[in-house]
């Protein structure tokens, strides 16, 4: 891989021997760990959700959802998987075995499905097909005995929560649970980050970037929130959504994400991100800017970069003892990606 020393990329020598797999035929949009770390989760645009071990890349099974994959959580046990479509389905499965324990259709898209902090709840961003989007809170429980009904869109399951967005938000491109679940963060086209209550109440509403939130993350202990978007990355206080730190980019940023060994004894205060221009676009430039940028959380500089995919970057996530991540690529791919000891070492890195 690449650093960056007084601003001019310079190669450095490392041993990383990534594990790239190829076990999708169209774009990967989510990567998913589960609790213990041990498993890995791939959803793609070719209806299929991947299980491999994290650190192997071994293929222990794959589901077969009813439309292109665009968010997936998993329970704190491993036990159930669910999926959301931009098909309108939502999916629960049985991890161990594979089998479909439930499955609810709507009409419109699934552009988030998360489980809160103790499974009992999940976060829905429900967009119709004629664009009206809602957050949904269901119970997880009921979710799991639902039944189809005509006369309900979800179902014999009573929504905690069901809040219709208001038009002058923009087009909402996520949305996570908060620390603790104590509150809701979403992120806009128009660029903005919104807090909000439990009860759908609005907190906080910032401007965090000129363009289109493309996604966001919380670091481990959620002190720490990161977000990507077309001129690079920031960093934000989640409880005052106030900006600590800012990265720019030449290329559009998809995904980051913050290492979780700034909380260790010899912390690495490191953030990763990547991007790239997309397809349409590639043609009227020299390069496609599909690397990973390796960046510094305190001094805000570009430690390095590293290279593997050919297209753009969609997704990525660290490992949970913070000495590897995975991303996933417009092209199908999967790269499982180690550390190697220099990363540890080098003063460099610190």
């Amino acid at each position: 891989y690449q650093r960056r020393v007084h601003g001019e990329k310079r190669k450095f020598k490392g041993t990383m021997k990534p594990i790239k797999l190829h076990i999708h035929e169209k774009p990967v949009n989510v990567v998913k760990l589960n609790f213990d770390g041990d498993l890995l989760f791939t959803g793609s645009s070719d209806k299929k959700v991947n299980l491999l071990y994290a650190l192997t890349g071994e293929r222990i099974g794959t589901f077969t959802c009813k439309g292109s994959v665009k968010t997936l959580d998993v329970t704190d046990d491993s036990r159930y998987l669910i999926t959301g479509s931009l098909q309108g389905s939502i999916e629960v499965w049985e991890v161990d075995g594979g089998k479909e324990v439930r499955q609810l259709q709507t009409n419109g898209k699934i552009k988030t499905v998360e489980l809160s902090l103790g499974d009992k709840e999940v976060l829905i961003l429900y967009e119709s097909f004629k664009g009206q989007q809602k957050i949904l809170v269901l119970p997880f429980e009921d979710l799991l005995n639902a039944e189809n009904r005509a006369e309900s869109e979800w179902g014999s399951v009573k929504p905690i929560l069901e809040k219709p967005i208001d038009k002058t938000f923009g087009t909402l491109t996520q949305v996570t649970w908060g620390f603790m679940n104590r509150y809701i963060i979403a992120s806009t086209e128009k660029g903005e980050l919104i807090k909000l209550s439990v009860t759908g109440d609005v907190e906080k509403r910032v401007s965090a970037h000129n363009e289109q939130v493309t996604s966001f993350s919380f670091s481990k202990d959620y002190s720490m929130l990161i977000t990507a978007s077309r001129d690079g990355g920031k960093i934000f206080d989640p409880e005052t959504l106030t900006c600590l730190k800012t990265f720019r980019q030449d290329f559009p940023m998809n995904t980051a994400a913050i290492s979780p060994l700034y909380l260790s004894k010899k912390p690495r205060f490191h953030a990763i991100m990547a991007g790239g221009v997309s397809a349409r676009e590639a043609a009227l430039v020299k390069q496609g800017g599909f690397e990973i940028h390796l960046c510094h959380i305190i001094y805000e500089e570009e430690l390095g970069s590293i290279t593997g995919h050919f297209g753009p970057v969609n997704t990525m996530v660290f490992h949970t003892d913070g000495r590897g991540f995975v991303s996933g690529g417009e092209e199908g791919i999967i790269i499982i990606w180690r550390f190697d000891q220099s990363y540890f070492e080098n003063k460099a890195f610190e």
